[in-house]
């Protein structure tokens, strides 16, 4: 079955908890359009606006458009492991991983250090924690 370049936009713009207003500012076209090109009425959508939705959800022109025959959305998968990650963890865990993806490697290293400092803290601990050596947290 092949998936129209419409329906991937709305699947990819749901994913990225985007308005339709919000994704046409960010590719510099109307929320109308935005509407059309999601319900298939427009289906020659300038190169340009592809390309820059193709940037906003960091995935290639090739898939919005369906060329490549590439049936699994990029950020399905994604999606998946964020909604475990907060059944299993909660919340919390979600907003931490948002924060460290935010971060440059200098900062993500300090994040995690700063966890592993927060771990040998008593107070903080809901269980026993027991370390190997000093490398480990």
């Amino acid at each position: 079955m092949t998936i129209s370049p419409g329906t991937r936009i709305k699947e990819l713009r749901i994913l990225s908890g985007m308005s339709q207003e919000e994704l046409g500012r960010r590719v510099g076209v109307q929320r109308a359009a935005i509407n059309k090109y999601e319900k298939g009425t427009v289906t020659n959508i300038p190169i340009q606006t592809i390309e820059k939705m193709a940037m906003v959800f960091d995935v290639s022109p090739t898939y919005i458009v369906g060329w490549n025959g590439d049936n699994e959305n990029p950020l399905a998968a994604e999606v998946k492991v964020l909604t475990g990650v907060k059944q299993f963890f909660g919340a919390g865990a979600v907003d931490l991983l948002e924060s460290y993806t935010a971060l440059n490697s200098k900062g993500q290293k300090r994040l995690l250090e700063y966890a592993c400092e927060l771990e040998k803290i008593d107070i903080y601990q809901t269980k026993t924690v027991t370390t190997s050596s000093d490398d480990d947290c």
